[in-house]
């Protein structure tokens, strides 16, 4: 069973964890602008760690724990699947051009929204939905970017 404190503590483990990623891939890269791009996306990442924190730790929210125990679960395997939320099941080894890594990235970046577009249904405080939205809002805007870069570079070798 999941409570939303559960759920909160997902998406900051999520977000330190996709942080991390884009750093290491960061510095193994030689592409001026896509070390650049993951370093910005790195950065954004921690934002959103210090927001899901301080959600965690400042607001109540107010939802029936009841209901989220009972839906959560389910609701969450079927967004998920078999998928884990995390990079760090990913064997970076294996991943030998930049397009692949990218588009690495891009699947964890859906995963992400989809994970939050979970946490929306389970939030009725308007500042904290406004929050989270902004949070979607800037996910995708990641995955455009890396599509974008994906787009402009060949397939060259990490």
């Amino acid at each position: 069973m999941f409570t939303m404190d559960d759920l909160l503590e997902i998406a900051i483990k999520m977000e330190k964890n996709a942080g991390a990623v884009y750093i290491r891939a960061a510095e193994k890269i030689n592409h001026k602008e896509l070390k650049s791009m993951l370093k910005w996306m790195a950065g954004e990442e921690t934002s959103h760690v210090l927001w899901f924190a301080d959600l965690k730790n400042k607001f109540s929210l107010e939802i029936d724990e009841a209901d989220l125990k009972e839906m959560a679960p389910q609701v969450l395997q079927d967004m998920i699947g078999e998928k884990t939320l995390s990079l760090e099941d990913v064997d970076f080894n294996k991943i030998k051009t930049v397009s692949k890594l990218l588009e690495t990235f891009i699947y964890f970046e859906n995963d992400t929204i989809m994970f939050y577009e979970l946490l929306k249904m389970f939030i009725q405080d308007a500042k904290v939905l406004n929050g989270l939205k902004q949070i979607i809002i800037e996910e995708k805007k990641h995955i455009k970017e890396l599509k974008t870069m994906m787009s402009s570079l060949s397939d060259k070798e990490i």
